[in-house]
């Protein structure tokens, strides 16, 4: 079972382009049910990425759909002390019984606050992509 702000770990999941990737964090951004382009969903969620470099991070940043996390906005166990960043903009949609995930740490409020503020701009300005692959 997830809720909003959790940070889980899901064993492999279909990014926007349909590959498969094994292990990767996500922040749980919906925990209703619904239905999208037809098809049912449990949750909806952000993917986080960590940064491979300062350039890298400096490129990241300077997208304004990514959101930087540092390891003080994040408790829980092994949560592995890195900054990293949350790519907003895309929207992934599961459905609970067709992954396999654990409840790994959660967002501080104030972080899952400004999450949620971007996502809202963002989807004012049409910049969010529905991303169904996992359905």
């Amino acid at each position: 079972m997830c809720r909003v702000g959790d940070i889980i770990v899901v064993k492999e999941f279909k990014d926007k382009n349909g590959i498969v990737v094994p292990r990767h964090s996500f922040v749980v951004i919906s925990d209703e049910a619904g239905i999208i382009e037809s098809y049912s969903y449990d949750f909806i969620s952000n993917v986080m990425c960590s940064f491979h470099s300062e350039s890298h991070k400096k490129k990241k940043l300077n997208i304004k759909s990514n959101l930087e996390i540092v390891p003080n906005k994040i408790k829980g166990r092994n949560v592995n002390n890195k900054s990293g960043y949350i790519r907003v903009g895309d929207l992934f949609y599961f459905k609970k019984d067709k992954i396999d995930y654990e409840v790994i740490g959660r967002l501080s409020d104030d972080m899952l606050d400004k999450l949620i503020k971007l996502i809202i701009k963002l989807n004012l300005e049409n910049e969010t992509k529905n991303l169904i692959n996992n359905l």
